[in-house]
This record gives structure tokens, sequence and C-alpha cells, in this order.
């Protein structure tokens, strides 16, 4: 597990869960700034050496959001292409099939939208051959106080067609301490360029979703 995946899950986490109503991240903030303010009222000692620290790790904070936020808080490592190659005649998922799945992408649900990683999900492609990720997120908390938004728990949905895929690539996917395999997905969504990853438990699995996303790209007899 690298420093980077770990920092990439601690970003998530501060930024997602709550404290009265606030993500911790921003009463970090807060914080910042209220001990810089202080120092330059000569309230604490230090006066505007403490403010000048206040305000570098402030941007220091910012920065690192920014950053983590812009990854989507995941490593993903992609194959080398020559080890990414399907069989051209696999087969595609009936409408009955769920596959087992995490996923992380930007998902919507009655007019809401979303940023979500690692949810656990279901992969399933319908009679009409769109594909649906139908995830749910659920209650926790992190660091014993802060806890995840009630309004968000419940299931929430990425759905896209075949012919909205623009590219497919295989690798793997870090988040804190696991590394799992997955594909990225990247498809032409109503707001724009969109990108979900999909992580499994076994390379049966993977092989399963991969086959059948390419199922329509691929020519047939």
């Amino acid at each position: 597990m690298s420093l980077r995946s770990r920092l990439l899950k601690l970003a998530y986490q501060i930024h997602r869960h709550e404290l009265g109503g606030r993500p911790l991240a921003r009463w970090g903030g807060i914080a910042l700034v209220l001990v810089g303010a202080l120092g330059a009222l000569g309230v604490l000692p230090g006066g505007w050496a403490v403010t000048a620290t206040a305000g570098l790790l402030l941007s220091g904070l910012v920065a690192f959001s920014l950053w983590a936020r812009r990854r989507g808080y995941v490593e993903f490592l992609a194959q080398e292409a020559s080890s990414g190659r399907m069989n051209p005649e696999g087969s595609a998922l009936t409408p009955q099939d769920k596959i087992a799945i995490r996923a992380t992408g930007h998902f919507e649900v009655e007019g809401r939208r979303g940023f979500f990683v690692e949810l656990q999900a279901f992969f399933r492609t319908f009679a009409t051959r769109e594909h649906a990720v139908i995830a749910y997120v659920p209650r926790s908390r992190f660091l014993k106080v802060a806890r995840w938004p009630e309004h968000e728990v419940g299931l929430w949905y990425i759905f896209f067609l075949p012919s909205q895929v623009v590219d497919l690539a295989p690798g793997t996917l870090v988040f804190g301490r696991e590394r799992r395999l997955a594909l990225r997905v990247l498809y032409q969504g109503e707001r724009g360029m969109e990108t979900v990853y999909l992580s499994f438990d076994s390379e049966i699995d993977r092989r399963r979703v991969w086959e059948d996303l390419l199922w329509d790209a691929t020519p047939r007899a």
C-alpha cells in the first residue's frame, strides 16, 4: 500500500463524513482560519507567525483536497495492452445476470448526483443492452464522531448504453489498503465525459463484465 493511496482514502473520508452538518475537511479549514485570526489579534502566542503558519496549512489543505478530488480518490493502474486482450467470441450477460462488484464514479438518484468510491454494487445489462450499476450507500462513521449524511443513504445508479462507451481499460484499483482487479469505463454521459471504475472479487467476474461490455463493439458473422 502506497502513501499516496492512504492519503487519497483519508481525503475521501474527511470529505464525505460530516460533523454538525459540515464535512470534516471544512471543519479543518474553519479551525485554521480561527487560529490565524487569533494569531493576528495577538490572542495566541506567536502573533503573525501563527497566522502565517495557519495560512500555509490552510493552503495545503485546499490543495490536498483538490488533488484528491481530481484523482477520484483512487489509483488506477492500467494493464499493458498485450495482457489485456480478450476473447472476441466471449458471451454477453443475460438480463437475469447480476455480477457483484464495487463501483466508483458519479451516481444519480431522483435528480440528485453524487460521487462515491468503492460502493458495493451489482452490474447488470438489460434486454435493451443498457448497462446498469446499482449501488448502495451505507451508513458509516469515521473517527467515531463523524457520520455519513443520512440523506445519501440508499440506492444510487449509473446507466449507460453501449453506444456511449468511448474507452474500456483493464487494470488494478487501489483504495487505501485494498488492491482489486478492475475495469475503467469511459463513457459519454448527458453532462459530458464520465469515468466509472468497476472492481471485482475475481478474474472470472471481471471477464464476464468485460466481455459483456465488448459484446456490442465486436463484429460478428
